[in-house]
Parts: C-alpha cells; sequence; structure tokens
C-alpha cells in the first residue's frame, strides 16, 4: 500500500471514530434532558429550596389622633407600637399595640382603649417603584375599653391603608390612615335608649428601625 492510500485511510478511520464520538455524546445529552423533569425544577438529586429566607424585622412606633365613628368618645391621642416581618418584597406580618384616650360626650369621662392584633400586610408597589411605598394591611386582633360604659372584650378587624419609605438603611417613616370596625361590644351608658359601638379611625405617624 502506497504512503498516500495509507494515509487517506487513516485519516478515514478517525473521521469515522471522531462521528461515532459526537453522536454519542449527542444522545447521551438527549438521555440526560430526557431524564431531567420539565421546566425549572432541579433533578431529585439538588435539593428544590436552596436557600431559606430570611425575614428583616421592623420596629416602629406612632403617635395620632383616634375618633369613634358612632359617637361614643371625642377625638383624642393614640400611640401605636408595631413589629413587623417582611416575608418578600411584597408580603409581611404585623403585630401591632395601639391604645387611645377619648373624652365621653355624654360623660365627660374617660374612655381608654387597648388593641391587640396581627395582620398581613401587602405592598401596592415595591419600595424600588416609587418615592414613597404604598401598602395595605389587614388583620384581626382584641380590643378593650376601661372606663364609665367600658367593654371589657370586643373582636376588632382592622384595616388599614398607608405610606412609608427608608430615611437611611435602617431608619424609617411613614403614615397610616386605621379603620377598626368592631364586634361583639357595647359602649352604651346607663339608661341610653340605643346601643354604642366601638368602631374607630385613627390617623398615626409612625417610625422606628429595620434590621
Amino acid at each position: 500500500m502506497s504512503t498516500r492510500r495509507l494515509a487517506a485511510t487513516v485519516l478515514a478511520v478517525a473521521a469515522m471514530v471522531a462521528l461515532a464520538g459526537t453522536a454519542e455524546a449527542q444522545g447521551g445529552a438527549r438521555s440526560d434532558q430526557q431524564g431531567r423533569p420539565a421546566g425549572n425544577v432541579p433533578p431529585a438529586d439538588q435539593p428544590l429550596i436552596r436557600r431559606i429566607p430570611e425575614p428583616s424585622i421592623a420596629v416602629e412606633g406612632g403617635f395620632g389622633m383616634l375618633g369613634y365613628l358612632g359617637g361614643a368618645a371625642g377625638v383624642g391621642p393614640t400611640w401605636n407600637v408595631r413589629v413587623t416581618g417582611t416575608m418578600s418584597r411584597r408580603l409581611a406580618v404585623e403585630g401591632n399595640y395601639i391604645g387611645s384616650v377619648n373624652q365621653r360626650t355624654t360623660l365627660g369621662r374617660s374612655l381608654v382603649m387597648t388593641s391587640l392584633d396581627a395582620g398581613v400586610r401587602y405592598n401596592v408597589l415595591r419600595a424600588d417603584e416609587a418615592i414613597v411605598q404604598p401598602f395595605v394591611v389587614a388583620g384581626v386582633g382584641y380590643t378593650g375599653w376601661a372606663g364609665e360604659g367600658g367593654d371589657a372584650f370586643a373582636l376588632s378587624v382592622p384595616l388599614t391603608a398607608g405610606v412609608e419609605r427608608l430615611v437611611t438603611r435602617n431608619i424609617k417613616l411613614g403614615a397610616r390612615l386605621n379603620f377598626r370596625p368592631a364586634f361583639f361590644d357595647d359602649l352604651s351608658v346607663r339608661g341610653a335608649a340605643t346601643q354604642t359601638g366601638g368602631d374607630s379611625w385613627a390617623l398615626l405617624a409612625h417610625g422606628g428601625g429595620a434590621f
């Protein structure tokens, strides 16, 4: 066999081996893709949840004014302490304490409110979408009143709309308008012809730290 024919034979064999290797690799890739779950779900040897997000915590205090829709008492000062746990850029959970002191319109005596509730907050816009972040909150909790004609226990369903923003990396300011319907409540004074309810509204400015 001449040198030219030998070289041609070697090149032909090398080309066949290369083609066979390429076909085998492509077949293995197809098999691997067929064996993987569809979409973005990782295969079974990899975890579905790679890292559990840690919520950021904010502690805030607020001060404002509170009034009663049914005329149980006049407008008076109110204060608030709140802890918020951020679960995502849209959702957070809140725990609230709110208190107020109002003068009863018919008796001239104080009506002291104490309320504890928990709620879920939804950010209408993400923090990076506007100069302030609007949000709404809905919750459920306990409300009690001390004083003449008070009621020691009632169910409340607070509904809130507000805005806030960070001033520094850890300090934020905001404002809230709160509507607090009450159920199983009775703030009627003795001898009253009609029952007086404890539905209230509150407007508060608040500030605090986020960690």
